[in-house]
């Protein structure tokens, strides 16, 4: 059974997608994707063609920071310190991002349901990053 779960998250005041990455690392999250970094390419146009290379952080920071530069959607794959749990960010240019827990996605039982994704482990792990910055929070999940 495929599950498809979605978390958004709105901050009070538009900043960059490469100021919510710098957030996003210095509380915690990496770029390791199991030992590579997986990111969406420059010129991607909505194709979604999801690279996963080794590259050294700097380069794909740069890859990244052109991809502001040129409004495209800046989609990159974090995980959450040595867990092997994360998932793919997308961030808008509007500064709204969305994440999908798809990386190791840590489930919990509920009943007789066994692939709920455990929401409140990762909102403790999104939230407070942005401290008075957030502001509100969606989440979606299809099983």
């Amino acid at each position: 059974m495929s599950v498809s779960s979605t978390i958004e998250i709105f901050l009070s005041k538009q900043i960059s997608g490469i100021t919510i990455l710098s957030k996003l690392e210095k509380y915690g999250w990496s770029y390791n994707d199991h030992g590579h970094a997986t990111f969406l390419p420059v010129g991607d146009d909505d194709d979604y063609g999801w690279q996963h290379v080794s590259i050294p952080k700097e380069e794909l920071l740069k890859i990244l920071s052109t991809k502001e530069k040129q409004r495209e959607l800046i989609g990159v794959a974090m995980t959450w310190k040595d867990t092997n749990r994360g998932g793919t960010f997308l961030i808008r240019e509007n500064g709204t991002f969305l994440m999908s827990p798809d990386i190791n996605r840590k489930v919990v039982e509920v009943e007789s349901y066994s692939n709920i994704t455990d929401i409140n482990w990762y909102m403790t792990k999104l939230i407070p990053v942005f401290g008075p910055l957030f502001e509100s929070i969606s989440y979606q999940e299809h099983v």
